[in-house]
């Protein structure tokens, strides 16, 4: 059966290829009676409904009014217009009518030549600097407790127009620039500091294995720790006895701590001795215990390690407790847990060992005895390769003479290394690093098209496919004024899509894409799904991940998104899925039997993202598949109107449908959810986290799931609301595009980029819509390898008085 469906998948992507590149769409004017037909009695000078007036527009000025023709687009691809409850034309006569009006706009914009927009001056997000960091000092940071969080655009944290500063964000910058510099450096006389590190898993990991502790433990704590410099360190484990209740020593459990899987220290927890103590002398028994616990010292070098603090699994029982207890998700309170633990040091420091961040930095070194001269020279040596990657384009004279001042005010007061760390604390904090920029190669007036250079390419190609700076040989190729080859441009797009840094077009841009950051605002409620413990949000958010990275990292058709039978589950997820078999925490790829888990419509990241805690909610969902695979959002509610469901307030609980249905019933909300809801309750199987069920929890009647589409045509269930998806799959590839085209130029698109988005995808279907044809074509397109200048307001010079710049 999968073969078969498989097998028709990608005919129907050979015909839509064959059909993209044959199609021969008649004029707008020979289609304009649909205009008259179905259009112009909402949208007339009279009316005016949503402030549009068709009625005095022609198929003559197309062109003028592209913008608008583009809105209508958008609205008959998601089937917003006509409105539901209005006379509807035929597929045949929609589809003709879309054709030309698309065929008549590419015209007009093929006409009017090169509209690449404009983008604004920006700074690093959270992700781009910590991308840029590991690629540039080898250093792992977290963004989120250095710099201010970024906003979003249009979906996407990487907007220009958002990605602005101030004053108090560049004393950040600043800041994190000096202490990514110390982390990097190191520091031979680092004083003791202290760092603790709290269990915020879940219930349930009180049971499982924790990755990276030696096997045969669980109920552990491991982290990576900087240790800044060689010294003794000392660890102190919170508190496990206390006296009220002499509670969990009734078993003697084993303790270890660990650094890199090797045991530094073990000891012993309750038991019949540990737990008469308690009992006999009270709390003087519990600070005796519990001291086993502190000043841990032990051995280590500078750098980044794995410390963990577990125990040896005793018992493979859940649960300690001789009864059951009555609390949702059963046991897991009477199993010892690691609730945090302290890190403190380094004490007595020997140096600093060599480190991975060491290693990207010293590409030379000079000892204490070294002269001025030849320790200036390394210097100059290291400073020059960094600012180089740093700043993305080569570094003259003058870049080197203002880095070389804050070396050697280093060096005057702490020696070479000292200045070394103050000179990248410098080239972290310069705009050449922070900043994303372009200038024009000559003074143009503003309007006027440029050429990005090929340095500016690299720039832009990196943060594209990387989220980061780029590597030496996209420099060095872009320093030779080859980039703008296209065979030589081929060739780097095909290595950075194989090389590891493409990840982040999956935690990056798909996540923002697919909305999965709304699933960190989802806690199930424990009391109707006690199921979900452990909280399955995490491991969803692996599963989605490398699925996407399955579709998208190996280059397969974007439609696969929809259609493929695979998923990766460990056994949390397996248990909400049904699958048997699957036992413990590591994540495997499995075939899927159920086809109504296939694609991005059966993952339970999606699935739970587009619920409420404590019940589905197909408003939601028929939303996120309108915004997010259709590209056609419904309208904002009106103002003053009720979107929240009528509470059940009968004897008898209501399903979310009857719910639905009474909230339709008012006209002003109706327009929309006709739209919405069919296509969210088609999924009202899965429930709000992600399980499947075919009976309502409140109501306890059986789940309808089914949906009634504009035009008449019902469907029941994910599968046939799949195939719905998929008799129009072009505008799915559509909408994948515009995203990945909005994150790419890091600008929100504009009407005159229509054309060159729907362009892309009609060049892509030659190639199967793999994912790597919609990347070569945004590259290659105007709007990613050209810029606009600005109008003279929205202009940036620096005090130098460089050309103008815009965002790259």
């Amino acid at each position: 059966m999968h073969r078969t469906y498989r097998q028709g998948v990608a005919v129907l992507i050979g015909s839509l290829a064959l059909a993209a590149c044959s199609r021969g769409p008649g004029s707008v004017a020979e289609q304009w009676g649909l205009v008259e037909t179905y259009c112009v009695d909402c949208h007339n000078s009279i009316d005016r409904t949503g402030g549009l007036v068709l009625e005095e527009m022609s198929p003559e000025n197309v062109g003028a009014d592209a913008a608008v023709w583009e809105k209508v687009l958008r609205k008959f691809r998601g089937n917003l217009m006509p409105p539901p409850d209005r006379p509807q034309p035929s597929p045949e006569q929609k589809a003709a009518f879309v054709a030309a009006l698309e065929h008549r706009l590419a015209e007009e914009a093929e006409a009017s030549g090169p509209h690449p927009g404009f983008v604004g001056l920006r700074r690093l997000n959270r992700t781009e600097y910590e991308n840029a960091v590991r690629d540039l000092l080898g250093v792992d940071v977290d963004a989120t407790e250095l710099l201010p969080p970024d906003n979003k655009k249009s979906g996407f944290d990487n907007n220009a127009s958002v990605l602005t500063i101030s004053p108090t964000f560049m004393e950040q910058y600043v800041a994190a620039a000096r202490t990514v510099a110390i982390e990097a450096v190191g520091n031979p006389d680092a004083p003791p500091g202290s760092t603790t590190y709290v269990n915020d898993g879940d219930a349930g990991s009180y049971k499982r294995h924790i990755e990276g502790l030696p096997l045969g433990t669980r109920g552990g704590l491991a982290v990576m720790h900087d240790f800044p410099a060689d010294g003794e360190y000392v660890i102190n484990v919170a508190d496990m006895a206390q006296a009220l209740w002499v509670y969990n020593m009734e078993f003697e459990n084993t303790v270890l701590v660990t650094l890199d899987g090797r045991e530094v220290y073990r000891t012993t927890i309750g038991g019949e001795e540990d737990q008469k103590a308690i009992d006999q002398h009270g709390q003087s028994a519990v600070d005796r215990i519990n001291q086993r616990l502190k000043n841990i010292r032990f051995e280590a070098t500078a750098g980044p390690h794995q410390v963990g603090v577990t125990f040896l699994a005793r018992t493979f029982a859940e649960s300690d407790d001789r009864l059951q207890l009555a609390a949702p998700g059963g046991g897991q309170d009477r199993i010892l847990r690691v609730s945090s633990f302290e890190l403190q040091g380094p004490f007595h420091p020997s140096g600093v060992s060599e480190t991975p961040s060491r290693r990207k930095i010293f590409s030379c070194h000079v000892g204490p005895d070294a002269g001025a001269e030849t320790a200036e020279s390394c210097a100059r040596e290291i400073l020059g390769r960094l600012a180089r990657l740093a700043y993305r384009r080569p570094v003259g004279k003058h870049d080197l003479d203002k880095l070389l001042a804050f070396y050697r005010g280093g060096a005057a007061s702490g020696g070479f290394e000292t200045g070394i760390r103050k000179a990248v604390t410098a080239i972290l904090a310069s705009p050449d690093f922070l900043f994303r920029f372009a200038s024009p190669s000559e003074d143009l007036p503003p309007g006027s098209i440029y050429e990005l250079s090929d340095l500016e390419l690299a720039s832009r190609l990196s943060f594209f496919l990387w989220s980061s700076i780029p590597d030496d040989e996209l420099l060095r190729v872009a320093e030779q004024g080859r980039l703008g080859e296209p065979e030589v441009l081929d060739a780097q797009i095909e290595r950075m899509l194989a090389d590891e840094r493409a990840r982040s077009l999956v935690t990056s841009f798909a996540f923002q894409w697919l909305d999965v950051d709304k699933l960190d605002d989802v806690v199930p409620d424990r009391g109707i799904f006690p199921q979900a413990t452990p909280d399955p949000r995490e491991a969803y958010k692996h599963e989605l991940e490398l699925f996407l990275a399955s579709i998208l990292l190996e280059d397969r058709s974007v439609l696969d998104l929809m259609t493929a039978d695979h998923t990766f589950v460990n056994e949390t997820i397996a248990h909400l899925y049904g699958l048997p078999a699957v036992r413990g925490d590591q994540f495997r790829r499995v075939e899927l039997e159920s086809s109504a888990r296939f694609g991005l419509l059966g993952k339970g990241a999606i699935l739970m993202a587009t619920s409420y805690p404590n019940r589905t909610a197909p408003v939601i969902r028929g939303k996120w598949i309108l915004e997010n695979l259709i590209g056609s959002p419904p309208s904002p509610p009106p103002p003053g109107v009720d979107t929240d469901l009528v509470e059940d307030t009968g004897p008898e609980p209501r399903t979310v449908r009857e719910r639905l249905e009474q909230h339709r019933a008012d006209a002003v909300c109706a327009s929309c959810h006709a739209v919405m809801d069919p296509l969210g309750l088609t999924l009202e199987n899965f429930d709000a986290i992600g399980e499947w069920q075919d009976y309502d929890k409140r109501a306890r009647e059986p789940i309808d799931a089914s949906g009634k589409l504009i035009g008449g045509k019902e469907i029941v269930g994910p599968d046939e609301l799949r195939r719905a998806l998929l008799e129009d799959p072009e505008r799915i590839v559509w909408t994948i595009t515009e995203e990945l085209m909005t994150y790419a130029l890091g600008r929100s698109l504009e009407y005159y980029d229509m054309p060159t988005v729907r362009r892309i995808v009609d060049d892509a279907a030659r190639d199967r819509y793999r994912f790597s044809a919609l990347v070569r074509g945004i590259v290659k397109s105007d709007a990613f390898r050209m810029l606009e200048v600005p109008p003279a307001a929205e202009t940036v010079a620096d005090e130098a008085g460089e050309p103008e710049r815009s965002a790259i």
